[in-house]
């Protein structure tokens, strides 16, 4: 820049001091060419370095906000996977019961009170089972009356628990048969009995 502008002074300078004639012309187009050159200097410096370094974009900044940006990202997409497993899980969970419950029903008087369904490697069900009740059931079923033992030496604190264990291991091995699906990965619990106060 500083080339330019000591060159117009002499151009000037020049250009006052040549009389008017013919030379005149020719020292008028050999400035006008040397001042062409010294205004096109800087594209030609920029055409013959390699177009990669033709911006420096060393101090230009971009990574402000860019973290936020990338963790929101990152929280929004857990979120969606979150709620598509819920969904995922939810469905599939319907299914079984819908295939369980006239097994259930027929085999053991039971239904499907919870079911939960999780598949984080395999596909691993959690239900609670408990006692049909009247209202859902057209036809009322009597169960017969279990004799009561008044001798209290051959009770064990563990016989209505162990009542309990065989029935829901029946009913384990029974839903593995259905849905075709590996004992260990089914989880099943007895509704607790709530007694009306």
């Amino acid at each position: 820049m500083t080339t330019l502008i000591v060159f117009l002074l002499i151009a000037v300078i020049l250009e006052l001091l040549l009389p008017t004639s013919t030379m005149k012309r020719y020292a008028d187009l050999i400035l006008g060419l040397i001042m062409m050159i010294l205004i096109l200097q800087p594209v030609f410096d920029l055409l013959n370095r390699e177009p990669e370094t033709w911006f420096d974009w060393g101090d230009f900044q971009v990574t402000e906000g860019v973290d936020e940006m990338e963790i929101a990202i990152d929280e929004k997409k857990s979120e969606i996977q979150a709620s598509h497993d819920a969904y995922i899980s939810e469905q599939v969970g319907a299914r079984l019961d819908s295939e369980a419950e006239q097994v259930l029903e027929e085999d053991f008087d039971l239904g499907i009170k919870e079911i939960s369904v999780s598949s984080d490697a395999e596909l691993e069900v959690a239900l609670v089972v408990g006692e049909i009740d009247e209202q859902e059931t057209e036809t009322v079923s009597v169960q017969p009356v279990e004799e009561i033992s008044t001798d209290r030496t051959t009770e064990t604190a563990d016989s209505p628990r162990r009542g309990e264990d065989r029935e829901t291991e029946e009913v384990r091995a029974r839903l593995a048969e259905v849905w075709q699906i590996d004992e260990e990965r089914i989880d099943v619990s007895l509704e607790e009995e709530r007694l009306n106060e």
